[in-house]
Formats: C-alpha cells, sequence, structure tokens
C-alpha cells in the first residue's frame, strides 16, 4: 500500500486543524470525507495572500491519501477533479490538479493558464465551511456534472470573474452560463428543440376532448389543450421554468432575461459615457452573479450560508 500526494494550484484556504511547522502549531490542515477515503488537504504556505498572486498560478495545497493500491489511484485523481471543479465555484477562481506523487512515481501537468481572479468567494475560505460546502455538494455534482455540464458553467463563472475582463463580456459569460443551464435542463427534461421551440413528446396539445383538465388549460392562440408544465414553449419560458423548477419565482427572473436580451441583440448597457454607464453595470453583474449563486447552490442540494456579491464581512445569504 502507498500514499497519494495530489498537489492543487491556487486553492486559498485557512485550514479547519492545527499541524506542527517548525515546532509551532499552524492551522493550516483540513480532513474532507468522500466515497470512504479521507482526504487530507494541507495549505503549504498559510500565510500566502490571495491578493498578491492575482494573475498568476501557484502551487498551494497537498491532498494525501493514505493506504492506497494502484488500482484506487485513477479513482482518486477523478474525485480530486470533482474537488477541484467545486472549489473553482466556491472561491470564484481555476483550482487544478497540477501533479500527484505514488511512491517514486511522479507525475506532473503546466497548468499555468489557470491563473487567480480576485478575492471573490460564494463559500467562506475556510476548512470548517469548505468541508461542508463538498461533503453536501459532491453527491449531487457527481449526479449532474455532465446532464448540467457543470464544468462549463463553473468556468464560465470563473471567467466572468478575472480582473482584465470587461463588464459587458462578464455580464455576457454570466448570461452564458444561464443559456448551458436552461438547454441542459431542457435535454434533461425530456425536451426536444426544433425551429426554437422547446416540445415534449410526452405531452402534445389535445383536443376539445381532453381528459385530463387537471394538467392541462386551454391555450386561445392553438384552440387547443396544451400542459400546464410541459407544454410547448420558447427559449424564455424554458429558462423560467429552470429556475420555477428550484423553487425561484417567474417574477424575480424577469428583469434578468431583458437585460440579457438588450445587452445580447445591442451590445450596450447604457451608451457609452452615460454618467450612470459604469453603475449600472457593477449593479447588473452583482445582480446575475447573486441570481446563479443561489440557483446553482439550491440545484447542489447545499444548505448553510453563502456569499452574496455585494457582501464585504461575512456571507449573507442563507439557503435553508
Amino acid at each position: 500500500m502507498e500514499i497519494l500526494e495530489v498537489f492543487l494550484i491556487n486553492l486559498f484556504m485557512l485550514g479547519e486543524n492545527f499541524s506542527n511547522h517548525n515546532n509551532q502549531q499552524i492551522r493550516d490542515t483540513t480532513i474532507i470525507e468522500c466515497e470512504g477515503f479521507k482526504f487530507q488537504f494541507k495549505q503549504l504556505n498559510i500565510q500566502l495572500k490571495q491578493s498578491e498572486f492575482i494573475n498568476q498560478s501557484l502551487m498551494t495545497t497537498k491532498i494525501t491519501v493514505e493506504n492506497i493500491g494502484s488500482d484506487k489511484v485513477e479513482l482518486l485523481l477523478n474525485i480530486v477533479d470533482n474537488f477541484c471543479s467545486l472549489l473553482s465555484f466556491a472561491q470564484q477562481a481555476p483550482v487544478r490538479r497540477c501533479g500527484y506523487k505514488l511512491g517514486s512515481e511522479e507525475h506532473w501537468t503546466n497548468c499555468s493558464a489557470y491563473i487567480l481572479n480576485p478575492f471573490a468567494p460564494i463559500i467562506k475560505n475556510a476548512g470548517k465551511e469548505i468541508r461542508n460546502f463538498i461533503e453536501q455538494a459532491y453527491p449531487t455534482f457527481k449526479k449532474f456534472k455532465s446532464s448540467r455540464q457543470l464544468t462549463v458553467v463553473f468556468g464560465y463563472l470563473c471567467e466572468a470573474n478575472r480582473s482584465t475582463l470587461t463588464l459587458e463580456l462578464a455580464l455576457i459569460s454570466h448570461y452564458i452560463a444561464i443559456e448551458n443551464l436552461k438547454n441542459s435542463f431542457a435535454i434533461e427534461q425530456g425536451y426536444k428543440y426544433k425551429d426554437g421551440k422547446y416540445s415534449h413528446p410526452l405531452y402534445p396539445p389535445q383536443d376539445y376532448y381532453c381528459k385530463n383538465k387537471e394538467e392541462y388549460c386551454f391555450d386561445e392562440m392553438t384552440a387547443k389543450y396544451i400542459h400546464k408544465l410541459y407544454s410547448k414553449c420558447g427559449s424564455t419560458e424554458m429558462t423560467k421554468r429552470m429556475f420555477v423548477s428550484a423553487r425561484f419565482k417567474r417574477a424575480e427572473i424577469s428583469p434578468f432575461l431583458n437585460k440579457r436580451n438588450k445587452i445580447i441583440h445591442e451590445g450596450i448597457l447604457l451608451p457609452f459615457g452615460d454618467e450612470n454607464y459604469m453603475e449600472q453595470a457593477i449593479k447588473d453583474c452583482k445582480n446575475v452573479s447573486d441570481l446563479l449563486r443561489k440557483y446553482l447552490l439550491t440545484l447542489l442540494n447545499y444548505k448553510g450560508a453563502y456569499y452574496l456579491s455585494r457582501d464585504r464581512i461575512g456571507p449573507s445569504g442563507p439557503i435553508t
């Protein structure tokens, strides 16, 4: 049996537990249990500050898993990669596996393209909160990772938080993430897309002899009964259905979709030079960021506190 050591870049996390370092007790270690294994996260230098490494890549963390057979390495690396996806979302900056050691065997990857973003966490960057988030979210993330393309969505959100990105592009990255989530939601629900519309093969329109009028309603446009939940619809309606499925109200989604349509089709928020241009752009970006944070945390079945985009002292966004 061997000890597996996996190295990560760009994770800044205060440890939950203490370890000895030069005869000093330092809170730099966090243990996360997942799929029957114990993963010990240890920060290589707890004194480092994320703000000092913006637009750089930095090896920050070593994960240790003890008593591992060579036949388990691939499984463990996949679990660590899933951790990295969740940590990237939680920190709003790309966290990646850059290498691993198993006994005398070493493997390394060039991760210099994955640079740090400004500090803007969704989950508090402390061991207890990160452990709680991962242990809650991991089963659901694994379930929806492919069907909802969550790694792609997390990538768009990390991209939107880059320090060099203009506000318009940051907004568009958020709206593309919503579009991605909407389309994967429709596919997962069994909808088919054709000629700009989504339709469900199990719930076609019914004529006047519709037998199940509790689930159907009459549509004056088509003079037929259509299903209340699965009737044929366009992109905007499908986006609303996606959010409604996560217990959002339709009224709180419409303003975001109107702004999405404006920036996608017109390319500007307000005429450049308008005295309210910057203020409006920042407000819109923070609002759509908060919308996506709440949706994704709800999707991941997370319960607890999280940061809203305007929070500075502590997380004020609860999910119960």
